[in-house]
């Protein structure tokens, strides 16, 4: 954790998701702890350079447990890869591209099992968010969590409508978890047991585009099935994560296709996603096959 350490600032930049899990099909991480840099570049194959930031990483220990004592007093944790808590799914699904760490607040089973993520437009006609309402009730009907995104819009009315039933609710912020309890309604349902947050960022880490495609990434890999309420054709945040995960194969992607289907739903279907005009539709799609490798590009983590 060392390694991808967001949580204190330094003077060297934490790992990459994928520079980390390649370094952990190398050597045993822990093998580094207590190397000079010298003998870190010896065992990594990295430069010089490379192995101080490495060693600058590592020497940081004391001041990411206070940190994370810090953030454990104010109800958040930092949950592992390597942690059985840790959602399988992710790492199942991302690969090389799975964050090493989320930091959590609220019941962090919720991360586990049956779920249905629900994503659309800032900007969805009431049309769209009565069938974002009506798919995230059917959901917690049937024993699934509803994953969103936390944005305004069919994120929120699809977070409000479960818990309005009694579901349970996992919130993928695109800035970190500290930013997003800023939150009065956030940090109540937190706080009561009703919200589970999840977050792969510094905790108070801005919102950013690139952010935001990551916690799509997230908000994908975490669902059994997730359904897209409403999308512009080719622009904006629902439309490029739809478009990575029905490329990247992060789950099945459902796509609304009944009365009031936007022209970037039409869009999604031609690329592969699975049309929906019957809510009940959704409990039945099948998960995937294998993963394909991931492509050779930078990781958002």
């Amino acid at each position: 954790m060392l390694l991808t350490n967001r949580l204190v600032p330094l003077g060297a930049k934490p790992l990459t998701a994928r520079e980390f899990w390649q370094l952990v099909e190398r050597i045993d991480p822990a093998d580094l702890l207590h190397a000079d840099p010298a003998t870190i570049a010896g065992r990594t194959g990295v430069d010089a350079d490379e192995a101080a930031r490495y060693r600058t990483l590592l020497d940081a220990a004391t001041a990411m447990s206070f940190e994370q004592e810090r953030l454990a007093d104010g109800g958040v944790s930092l949950v592992s890869a390597f942690d059985d808590r840790f959602p399988a799914r992710l790492g199942d699904r991302l690969g090389d591209g799975c964050p090493p760490f989320l930091l959590t607040a609220g019941p962090v089973d919720w991360l586990e099992g049956p779920s249905l993520g629900v994503v659309g437009s800032r900007d969805a006609d009431e049309p769209a968010l009565d069938v974002t309402r009506s798919a995230a009730e059917l959901a917690v009907r049937h024993g699934w969590s509803v994953v969103s995104g936390l944005a305004r819009g069919v994120d929120h009315v699809a977070m409000d409508s479960a818990h309005d039933v009694g579901g349970a609710v996992v919130g993928v912020p695109a800035e970190g978890i500290s930013q997003a309890s800023r939150s009065a309604a956030v940090r109540r349902r937190v706080h009561a047991g009703e919200l589970c947050l999840a977050s792969p960022y510094a905790p108070d880490a801005r919102f950013s585009a690139a952010s935001a495609l990551g916690r799509n990434k997230i908000v994908y890999a975490l669902s059994q099935v997730t359904f897209v309420v409403t999308a512009e054709d080719g622009s904006g945040g629902t439309w490029a994560g739809a478009k990575e995960a029905l490329e990247r194969r992060y789950c099945p992607v459902a796509v609304w296709m009944g009365d009031g289907a936007t022209a970037g739903n039409h869009a999604l279907v031609r690329r592969g996603a699975t049309p929906v005009t019957d809510l009940a539709q959704l409990l039945d799609i099948e998960d995937l096959g294998p993963r394909p490798p991931e492509p050779e590009q930078n990781s958002l983590f």
